[in-house]
């Protein structure tokens, strides 16, 4: 059973999210607050759905915190803000899926499956890629730039995957975001650009590995 923490201060909208989470089958932790998500991260999370507007710690505050732990775990954004700067943020700072208030349980369901197929596909595909000195292992998320550990968020170290699997081949921008996000998941064109400006920004001087193909999209070309 995969384990999801839920962390919302409205206790309706937890109620809610528990009662169709365990109909779906997964074990479901609380927490009322960020301070109290900090506390109860644990290595037998597979995913965490975590509301934006909190007291105290908001979910930005958060996911940030979570990401500079080196904590891969997903983590699904749920808010009631309607504005796009909202969800280029939650990018920024680490989030995996974005699901706006109200919403349908059935969808939410539908994007943390999602998530898991993801994180299977990659499996699937090869324990360890190497180009040079930069190394991922896919069943690990671990990804070592000469021999330093890269702290990759799983939507970045996903992304990173998919172009190491498949280098020097060009993909549009709607080509990434249907095979890494899926169809069923609305995200802005951004995205892309957001998630491959934060991955070069960790692979230093060999950040130029991912090109930009004007006019076409990106693509993973090492140059060893």
């Amino acid at each position: 059973m995969k384990n999801i923490l839920i962390v919302d201060d409205e206790p309706d909208i937890r109620e809610i999210l528990r009662y169709n989470l365990e109909k779906a089958g997964f074990n479901v932790t609380e927490a009322t607050s960020g301070d109290d998500a900090l506390n109860k991260l644990s290595k037998d999370l597979d995913l965490a759905i975590l509301d934006i507007m909190m007291p105290g710690k908001d979910g930005y505050q958060v996911c940030k915190k979570i990401r500079e732990q080196g904590n891969t775990l997903p983590i699904i954004f749920l808010t009631a803000m309607d504005r796009e700067f909202d969800e280029v943020r939650g990018l920024e700072v680490g989030g995996d899926d974005y699901v706006k208030k109200p919403f349908s349980p059935k969808m939410l369901i539908a994007r943390i499956n999602a998530i898991f197929r993801r994180v299977d596909q990659i499996n699937s595909k090869g324990t360890s890629i190497s180009f040079g000195d930069l190394k991922i292992n896919t069943q690990s998320y671990i990804a070592l730039l000469e021999e330093n550990e890269l702290h990759l968020p799983r939507k970045e170290f996903e992304l990173l995957a998919y172009f190491m699997n498949q280098p020097n081949i060009i993909f549009t921008r709607e080509q990434l975001l249907s095979r890494i996000w899926e169809e069923d998941v609305f995200v802005i064109d951004r995205t892309i650009d957001v998630h491959i400006n934060r991955i070069r920004s960790k692979l230093g001087i060999y950040k130029n590995w991912i090109e930009t193909v004007k006019g076409v999209g990106y693509r993973f070309r090492p140059k060893i």
